[in-house]
């Protein structure tokens, strides 16, 4: 067992070095023409909105912060430009820059209502494995972050029309109790960890709808997908992997 658990601490590590300094590319528009850039970073995607002023969602996790602002200057943007972040769970591998990102650009940081003991302590939940891989990989999973509080603490539906993007932030429970969804009107989603895209953080088939590994309320996740297929999503923008099609996401969870 423990040449196992060896094993999987390297495999983590050369992925992380794989995974991280990306540039990032452009995945698709909002309605209004502003660009959308994924961007790997070690363990998860970030996403820039180039609106004005650029709207950032997800952090990426504690380390990151080179690669992402080597990502943005490569995307026209500074980090002291950006307008608001958006994170989407309290998890260390979303959350964990929010603090140093407001330190260092002043941006507005949105966060569920439901996850303030998360930023606040700076911990991840308990998180519940969904499977024997996702019990095998928890004890690899960074779990700290800086603390922080959100300057907005989200319970309902916020407009980003101030931002000039037709789009709206919902609370979504499910992947943790203040999961939140970013829903743009040209029925593209950015849905954190609500789902993921294929495996190894979305190293291989990438665009392969997969459930998540850890949820803390699985049904609840479930009706969620649903709901925004119900809406109309015809992309998922995911936290790991990705982006995802409408057809493959009803496929994949039997909509």
């Amino acid at each position: 067992m423990p040449k196992v658990g060896l094993l999987m601490r390297i495999v983590a590590v050369v992925l992380a070095s794989l995974l991280c300094g990306c540039s990032g590319n452009v995945v698709g528009t909002t309605a209004e023409g502003a660009a959308i850039v994924r961007m790997p970073l070690r363990l998860s995607n970030a996403y820039l909105i180039k609106s004005k002023p650029p709207v950032l969602i997800d952090t990426g996790t504690l380390g990151d912060m080179d690669d992402l602002a080597r990502g943005l200057h490569e995307n026209g943007v500074r980090v002291n430009e950006l307008g608001l972040v958006i994170v989407t769970h309290g998890h260390a591998d979303h959350a964990g820059l929010a603090r140093e990102l407001r330190d260092d650009s002043g941006a507005k940081i949105v966060l569920g209502a439901a996850d303030l003991p998360l930023s606040t302590k700076g911990h991840n939940d308990n998180l519940q494995p969904m499977s024997f891989e996702a019990k095998m990989l928890k004890p690899l999973i960074p779990d700290i972050y800086p603390s922080f509080t959100p300057d907005i603490a989200l319970d309902k539906a916020l407009s980003l029309e101030s931002f000039g993007i037709s789009g709206t932030v919902l609370p979504m429970p499910g992947h943790t109790p203040g999961s939140l969804v970013v829903v743009l009107s040209n029925h593209t989603a950015f849905v954190g960890d609500m789902m993921a895209g294929g495996v190894f953080g979305g190293m291989f088939m990438a665009q392969k709808p997969n459930e998540h590994l850890f949820q803390a309320d699985r049904e609840r996740n479930k009706r969620n997908i649903a709901e925004l297929v119900s809406m109309g999503v015809q992309t998922f923008y995911v936290g790991h992997g990705g982006p995802l099609a409408r057809a493959d996401v009803i496929a994949a969870f039997g909509l």
